[in-house]
C-alpha cells in the first residue's frame, strides 16, 4: 500500500470519514493584490466524481458569477481536445499489453477487466498502461463517474464566459508519454495486486476531498510518493505547476478568472497556492457560501 499510485491518479484526472476543516482548508481560494484590479479565484477539482458527489456549492457559484472567464487545465470547450486524447490512448505500432506484461500479469489484468468492469480485455489491450490504470478507477468509484471539467464548462457556457486552457492537449499528453514504461506498468499492476488497500485509500481520499481537507490530501500524497514515483510527481505535478504560473498571471491580470485545476496541484511548497504567493499575490481560502446565488 505504501507505493499505491491511486493517490496520484485520482488527483490528476467517496467518503468514509468526516474530518474537520482547518482555517486553511478549502477547495476555493481568492486571489487578490499585486496590482490586480479585480480578484480571481482558484479551485481544486477531482477529475472524475460520482454524480451524487458533484455538488457545486454556493460559494463556488458566487465565485463563478464574479468572474469573467473560466480557466481549466485544458480548453474543454474545444471539441478537438477529447478527440486528440482518444486518438492517443492506444498504441498504433502493433504494441499490446502482452509486450510489457508477463503471462501472469496479463491474466490478472484481463480477468479484472472481464469480471469487474465487464470489458473484454482483448479489445482493449492496445490501450497504453497509464490509461488502463485510469479505466480501473471506474471500479473503485463504484459508479459511472462524470467529469467535473465538463460540468464547469457547461456552467461557463451558460454564463457566456470564455474558456481558456493552461496548457495544450499535446503538452499534457507529452507529460504522460514521457513516463517510463516500468512506472506505467507498476501503476497498473499495483492497482490490481493491492485491490483492497487501494479501495480503502481511494475512499479516504474522496472523503478528504468532499470535506475540502487539502491538508490531509497533501499529507497522504507526500507520505506515499516514494522514490519510485519521484519522476511522476515532478513531471505531472511540480513541473506543470511551475509552467502554469506565468499563464495564470497573464490571465488574471487581464480578466477576473475562475481557475480550476486538479486538487493535487493546489497545496504544498510547490503547489499553485504557494507559487502564486511567492509572486506577490494574496491567496486566501474562501469558506462561507453566500445565502443566495443565481446559478
Amino acid at each position: 500500500m505504501k507505493k499505491n499510485h491511486l493517490l496520484f491518479l485520482a488527483f490528476i484526472f467517496s467518503a468514509m470519514t468526516v474530518f474537520g476543516q482547518g482555517k486553511d482548508n478549502s477547495l476555493l481560494w481568492k486571489i487578490s493584490g499585486n496590482n490586480l484590479t479585480k480578484s480571481s479565484y482558484l479551485y481544486g477539482t477531482f477529475h472524475l466524481l460520482c454524480p451524487a458527489d458533484l455538488n457545486i456549492k454556493d460559494k463556488v457559484k458566487d465565485a463563478v458569477e464574479q468572474s469573467e472567464q473560466m480557466v481549466l487545465e485544458l480548453d474543454f470547450d474545444d471539441p478537438s481536445v477529447m478527440k486528440t486524447i482518444q486518438q492517443n490512448m492506444a498504441y498504433t505500432d502493433g504494441t499490446t499489453a502482452k509486450d510489457y506484461l508477463d503471462k501472469s500479469e496479463y491474466k490478472l489484468v484481463a480477468q479484472f477487466f472481464r469480471d469487474s468492469l465487464n470489458m473484454p480485455f482483448e479489445r482493449l489491450n492496445t490501450i497504453k498502461p497509464f490509461f488502463l490504470s485510469s479505466i480501473t478507477m471506474l471500479h473503485f468509484a463504484g459508479c459511472q463517474p462524470i467529469s467535473f471539467e465538463q460540468k464547469l464548462t457547461s456552467i461557463a457556457s451558460k454564463h457566456g464566459m470564455e474558456i481558456r486552457g493552461l496548457e495544450t492537449v499535446r503538452e499534457q499528453l507529452t507529460f504522460i508519454e514521457n513516463l517510463p514504461m516500468k512506472v506505467q506498468k507498476k501503476m497498473l499492476m499495483e492497482n490490481l495486486k493491492n485491490y483492497d488497500s487501494s479501495k480503502v485509500m481511494f475512499d479516504k481520499m474522496m472523503g478528504f476531498y468532499l470535506n475540502e481537507n487539502l491538508e490531509r490530501l497533501n499529507a497522504i500524497s507526500e507520505k506515499y510518493l516514494s522514490e519510485d514515483y519521484a519522476d511522476f510527481k515532478k513531471d505531472l505535478l511540480t513541473d506543470r505547476n511551475k509552467a502554469w504560473i506565468p499563464e495564470i498571471r497573464e490571465l488574471i491580470k487581464k480578466k477576473a478568472s475562475f481557475v480550476a485545476v486538479g486538487a493535487a496541484h493546489l497545496p504544498g511548497d510547490q503547489g499553485v497556492i504557494e507559487l502564486l504567493r511567492r509572486q506577490g499575490y494574496t491567496v486566501e481560502p474562501v469558506h462561507q457560501a453566500p445565502a443566495m446565488s443565481g446559478l
